[in-house]
Order: structure tokens, then C-alpha cells, then sequence
């Protein structure tokens, strides 16, 4: 099967999932260590989101296909490096992973230079992972207050990446806290829960997930 086979198969799966979850569902195809030939695949077809995590690789890659096609939407899902925010402020047009005030404000600084409102989305650690970013439950409130002090920012919701589980059932407590936190804050512009990856996307949406990050099984392994 194609790249384009693949991205119809997963599209269809997903609206397929949102239709008896009983809301609208967007697929973000993950071209993090993927080549620039597979994702001009999906673009001159009309496939508009792409998600990457590095920026110098992303770079290349952004600029060269959105010269060619229009519309096309870049989102930063990767770990926030302050020294790369500048860039990443620069040329993506929704950041998934903010989990520190700090951030918050180099963020809004940035924008503010580029007169552009950055869309968010913040990040949730809720399993306790240590080696993930993300904030805890109890750290939410306290980060969305201080988010709407910045007039260059709008928060569009909350990420959420749970463990790894061969049986992904074992993650449904986790999904259920995420909706649960996503749906208190709810509301026309707060209205995107990032949730869900290649072995999990259906179950994600099942539990809330609005926009779902799907990679291996669009492009195939990584390079």
C-alpha cells in the first residue's frame, strides 16, 4: 500500500470512530523522521496537518511545502527547548507541548514580535511519568490562570500522551481523567483534546480524544 493508502485507511478509521463517539475528530499525520517524499505524498493530495518534534528537521520541511501547497498546518508536538522556541513560534501554528510558565512567557514574547496569537495546547503528565513533560491534574488551574494573562496566547486545550501498553485497555483510567479535566474547561475556542497514536487512536477517540496523532501506520517506520 501507498503513503496515501495508508493515510485513507487511517482517515476513514477515525471518522468512522468519531461517528459513534459522537463528535468531530481530526488526524494529525506525524512526520517526525519521516522524508520529505513521503509527506509531499499527502500533501499534493490534500492532506493538510503534519505533526514534528525537531525543529532543525522540521525546518526544511515546512518551508519547502508550504511554498508549494496551501493550507497546509504544521503542529510542534515535540519537547519545548527554550532555545528553539523562537523558530518553533515561528513556523508552527499549534504548539502541543506547554508545561511551564516559563514558556508560557517566552512564547507570548515571541508571538508578540511576530504580531500573531500562538495557539496551545497544554500538556498533562497524569500517570506521574518521569520521563515525560507534562504537568500534574492538581498543577492545571494554576497554569490556565496564568495562561489567560497573556494576550499573544490562546490555549485550545490540553495533550496527553499515557504509557506505553501493549494492552491498551490498561489506559482507559488515564483517558477518562483526561476528558474528564478537558471537558471542566470546555468551550468554542478551548475545544481540542490531543490524545491518541498509531496503537491507540480508536480507544482515545472513544474517550474524548478530539485530534489524534498517527505516524507508523501512515508512513511506515522511521528513519
Amino acid at each position: 500500500m501507498s503513503i496515501l493508502d495508508n493515510y485513507n485507511k487511517i482517515y476513514n478509521e477515525v471518522e468512522l470512530s468519531s461517528k459513534k463517539a459522537g463528535h468531530k475528530v481530526e488526524l494529525l499525520a506525524v512526520s517526525k523522521n519521516q522524508s520529505l517524499e513521503k509527506m509531499e505524498e499527502l500533501a499534493k493530495n490534500n492532506v493538510l496537518l503534519f505533526g514534528e518534534s525537531k525543529v532543525q528537521e522540521a525546518l526544511p520541511k515546512i518551508e519547502y511545502l508550504s511554498n508549494k501547497y496551501n493550507k497546509l498546518s504544521f503542529h510542534f508536538i515535540g519537547k519545548v527547548q527554550t532555545n528553539k522556541l523562537k523558530k518553533i513560534v515561528e513556523y508552527f501554528d499549534l504548539i502541543h507541548s506547554v508545561d511551564r510558565e516559563d514558556v508560557l512567557k517566552l512564547i507570548n514574547d515571541y508571538a508578540n514580535e511576530l504580531n500573531k496569537t500562538q495557539d496551545i495546547l497544554i500538556q498533562l503528565n497524569i500517570a506521574h511519568e518521569q520521563q515525560k513533560n507534562g504537568i500534574a491534574v492538581d498543577e492545571l488551574e494554576r497554569l490556565l490562570n496564568k495562561a489567560v494573562n497573556f494576550k499573544n496566547i490562546a490555549v485550545k486545550g490540553l495533550m496527553f500522551m499515557p504509557p506505553y501498553e501493549e494492552d491498551i485497555t490498561k489506559n482507559i483510567k488515564y483517558f477518562e481523567v483526561a476528558n474528564s479535566l478537558f471537558n471542566k474547561y470546555k468551550d468554542d475556542t478551548f475545544n481540542t483534546l490531543s490524545m491518541g497514536m498509531s496503537h491507540d487512536f480508536m480507544l482515545a477517540i472513544e474517550y474524548g480524544a478530539t485530534l489524534v496523532r498517527v505516524g507508523t501506520y501512515i508512513f511506515g517506520e522511521r528513519i
